[in-house]
């Protein structure tokens, strides 16, 4: 019931926000480095090393503020190269009616398709302010790749996104 309930909650910020404005499709470069996130926020940068081992690593660090994903989370992206991880963002919208301001880092899954409207994916929501995760989701896309569901991520058993990696 909680899960749900959180689902909801997030949902309904979405909605809100959906309307006035669009998040803005972020570079990042080799070296992990996003250039395209404003100075106030302190340097950003998404590293991703491991894909598809046993010990995968993904970590956000923004300013001062890092956030790694525990290993038991990370083993469950299916991505295998850079070309398949899309970062946004928004920090222009108002964060008194909605989300914080963020970043959105998309996995998707293999055989991603940029030409397909919807691709399978694991999506993890941060807040821009401290790198905190704010939400987790999966999206199983349809086979023809013109719809699909999102739902919350569905941990392992005896994983917790708050644990360390």
């Amino acid at each position: 019931m909680r899960k749900v309930s959180a689902t909801l909650l997030i949902l309904a910020l979405f909605a809100g926000s959906a309307e006035a404005h669009r998040d803005l499709i972020l570079q990042v470069n080799a070296d992990g480095a996003m250039p395209d996130i404003p100075a106030k926020f302190g340097q950003a940068r998404l590293i991703v090393e491991g894909l598809g081992s046993e010990r995968p690593l993904i970590q956000l660090r923004i300013g001062p503020h890092q956030t790694t994903l525990p290993l038991c989370v990370a083993r469950m992206i299916r991505s295998r190269s850079a070309a398949e991880i899309r970062v946004t963002g928004s920090w222009y919208h108002d964060e008194t009616t909605s989300l914080p301001y963020y970043l959105d880092i998309q996995f998707f899954d293999p055989g991603y398709d940029p030409k397909r409207s919807y691709n399978s994916s694991h999506k993890f929501l941060f807040n821009l302010h401290n790198a905190k995760l704010i939400h987790a989701t999966t999206f199983k896309a349809t086979k023809a790749g013109n719809g699909g569901q999102g739902i919350g991520l569905t941990l392992p058993p005896g994983c917790n996104l708050d644990q360390d990696s």
